[in-house]
């Protein structure tokens, strides 16, 4: 492993870069997917729990693993740190791309992961960032922050979601007493509203702070969490469906032949089948032109989620003669 470390900004942020070693061996190391790091610590310091840590279980996994300790409050005029931290961000996600051929890798599979103010951080690279990334972690992580709770004004992500926003998979904790889960779920939601891919765990245990939920970097203030800490595993399964372009319901085989399982779009479209339609059950017709998204589903779709919308007689006569049509 090769691990290097390149300044970022002008308040001695630094990227820390550990690198697989590519050998013939192993050929898939030559181009590795790539997760950048943001560790938590409230803009006031980077956390040594969710940095180097997080990196070596990406490691692990296959991945070239990136940790950007951007500008705190300790290195930084506390009314600037936002706005560098968030440049910094921005200048880690465009070394990445344009050295990916050295970096070993695919400028398509760059994801971030990002801890509580890492995680505020992490989002608005993918909310707000020049250069987006193709996935978002983001742990027990903050998205709006009332008037100044950290010290600092900070953007309320809630508001900047939009249709290039990344796939996000959220995790965090019910009994959070430092950042709601409510967070995450709104964030969700919204996600949801524009119909981007994400996956949510709200675990039931544990508090604020559990990174990897490991008993090795545990301590008094954050003991270790066996139940939150499967959501790495949960997680790569998440980057591996994205990164692999995978639908999120795969569609179903389409029906070919006529039955009250084709689509009734088609056999609306279908003079032969509209026909029967119009003599066996004109009620269906008429349904569909006040409901026309119902054109995507089967007869028996329709009827099944209706809780049985047409008489089942009429329904039996009309799959006879669309069978017939065979």
């Amino acid at each position: 492993m090769k691990i290097t470390q390149i300044p970022m900004g002008a308040h001695n942020a630094q990227l820390t870069c550990y690198l697989q070693d590519p050998c013939t061996e192993m050929p898939a190391l030559d181009r590795c997917p790539a997760i950048l790091i943001f560790p938590g610590g409230a803009y006031a310091f980077c956390s040594d729990r969710e940095a180097d840590p997080v990196a070596l279980a990406f490691l692990n996994a296959g991945y070239n693993a990136f940790v950007l300790r951007y500008s705190v409050s300790q290195n930084c005029p506390v009314e600037e740190v936002y706005t560098n931290a968030f440049a910094e961000a921005q200048e880690a996600m465009d070394y990445l791309h344009q050295n990916a051929g050295d970096l070993h890798i695919d400028p398509e599979q760059i994801a971030v992961v990002g801890f509580s103010a890492g995680g505020h951080l992490a989002a608005s690279v993918g909310t707000m960032g020049r250069v987006r990334p193709a996935a978002m972690l983001l742990g027990y992580a903050v998205f709006s922050v009332p008037g100044k709770a950290l010290g600092m004004e900070l953007p309320d992500l809630l508001q900047q979601v939009d249709d290039q926003t990344p796939p996000a998979f959220l995790f965090a904790t019910q009994g959070d007493h430092l950042v709601p889960a409510t967070q995450s779920l709104q964030f969700a939601t919204l996600l949801a509203e524009r119909k981007i891919p994400y996956e949510m765990h709200i675990f039931a245990y544990g508090d604020h702070g559990f990174s990897t939920g490991s008993r090795h970097i545990a301590n008094p203030q954050n003991p270790e969490n066996p139940e939150s800490a499967v959501w790495q595993g949960m997680a790569l399964g998440f980057l591996n469906h994205i990164f692999n372009h995978d639908v999120l319901v795969p569609a179903p085989e389409e029906v070919k032949e006529f039955c009250l399982d084709m689509k009734i779009g088609t056999l609306l479209d279908t003079p032969q089948s509209a026909a029967l339609i119009q003599q066996l059950l004109p009620e269906l017709a008429q349904y569909v032109q006040q409901e026309p998204g119902s054109r995507g589903i089967s007869v028996n779709d329709l009827q099944f989620y209706s809780n049985k919308m047409f008489d089942e007689e009429k329904l039996a006569a009309l799959n006879e003669a669309l069978v017939k049509l065979n």
